[in-house]
């Protein structure tokens, strides 16, 4: 997509709803993971900030991904433990001094682990006095809006995965992609860290 068919970016000084992902935007999980992997896996392993697709360059396929990542969840190793980026929490104090709204959509709903999905993403929250409006879990993330009732002009995801502010961007919704290892070489909108992206919501 090219920067003439984007949806253009919210009117400043309106509230807004941020959509926020999880993984890459607030939670550490390739840099968690990947320490993780290696002692499951009895090898060493580098964490390859080319793709998100991170675990490819280790020979392991999604279902590979999925399994250990579940194992770590279940062991409460992964989502429940761990700090978020050192950015994070004076972004989320800035966008809600504006009077943003935050919502977590995430594609934690992995098959087998929906709950404890749920129940580790909520206890991290608290565990670090991250106060949202509401935690969804869903692979095709632009299926919260109806769900959510917000309106599409004043609503704004953050999200490490280009394919995600695509599909949001198809339905109307202003996207910017959180690219903390610089690896991105598409036409959103593109930030290094929370702190930029709440500077661009006038946070």
């Amino acid at each position: 997509m090219s920067n003439i068919d984007a949806p253009t970016p919210p009117p400043p000084d309106v509230q807004l709803d941020v959509l926020l992902d999880v993984d890459g935007v607030l939670y550490p999980l390739p840099e968690l993971f990947t320490p993780y992997a290696a002692e499951r896996l009895g090898r060493q392993l580098e964490l390859d900030t080319e793709s998100w697709e991170f675990y490819t360059a280790w020979g392991l396929g999604y279902d590979d991904f999925v399994e250990l990542l579940g194992e770590g969840v279940r062991e409460r190793r992964l989502w429940w433990r761990g700090a978020p980026y050192d950015d994070v929490l004076p972004a989320i104090e800035r966008l809600r001094a504006a009077g943003h709204r935050l919502h977590l959509v995430t594609a934690r709903d992995v098959h087998g682990i929906e709950q404890e999905a749920m129940d580790a993403t909520v206890h991290w929250l608290d565990r670090h006095g991250i106060e949202v409006e509401s935690v969804t879990l869903a692979q095709h993330k632009p299926a919260v809006l109806r769900q959510l009732d917000v309106d599409v002009r004043t609503c704004v995801i953050v999200d490490d995965g280009p394919h995600h502010v695509a599909a949001f961007a198809e339905v109307g919704v202003y996207g910017v992609v959180l690219d903390r290892w610089g690896s991105y070489r598409g036409d959103h909108p593109t930030f290094a860290d929370l702190i930029e992206v709440a500077a661009h919501l006038g946070a």
